[in-house]
């Protein structure tokens, strides 16, 4: 019953925010926390499934901060990655899908431990189209025998001296 009401009050929400008011120019959201006013919560005992999402919000807060300091974050105008989501949970290989605007249509996909140091060398990927914002999808393998947090970055090399440029990092967690 609490799933339904839940379901109720986030349509509700999503309505409210969608029809907006069209007298107002700036059609600001209304802030969720001014319209959630107070929650329930329960507490269940112990179980098996209690256990097991402690285990996977375990991982995915691990894989959530297993990205470093981006050294030349990129603009929407230069790359977006679609695929894979945050804190996916992923598998050899792994789908890599966006748009990028990459010089002669070439840009490195890396994958990353916590430390920063590469799980697998940088693998090459290409895009439609070069100089332009444009379509890419690449599958990078990768080996783990164990569940393993990863940063996943697609970026390019600066001409200047080949560093990351224009990085796009996303969390993942490897699946063997």
């Amino acid at each position: 019953m609490k799933y339904l009401v839940g379901i109720a009050l986030i349509a509700a929400v999503a309505l409210s925010l969608a029809c907006g008011d069209d007298d107002n120019a700036t059609n600001t959201p209304t802030p969720l926390s001014s319209i959630v006013t107070s929650t329930t919560t329960q507490t269940a005992a112990p179980t098996s499934t209690t256990a097991a999402t402690a285990t996977t919000a375990a991982t995915a807060t691990a894989a959530s901060n297993v990205c470093t300091t981006n050294p030349d974050p990129a603009s929407p105008s230069e790359t977006a990655v679609d695929l894979p989501l945050p804190n996916q949970h992923v598998t050899s290989p792994i789908t890599v899908a966006g748009q990028i605007n990459a010089f002669e249509a070439q840009f490195l996909i890396a994958i990353k431990d916590a430390s920063g140091a590469d799980i697998t060398p940088p693998q090459t990927g290409h895009s439609v189209e070069g100089q332009v914002l444009s379509d890419f999808e690449q599958e990078p393998t990768f080996t783990v025998t164990t569940s393993t947090p990863a940063c996943l970055w697609v970026y390019q090399a600066s001409a200047m001296d080949g560093s990351p440029v224009n990085v796009v990092q996303i969390p993942v967690t490897l699946e063997p």
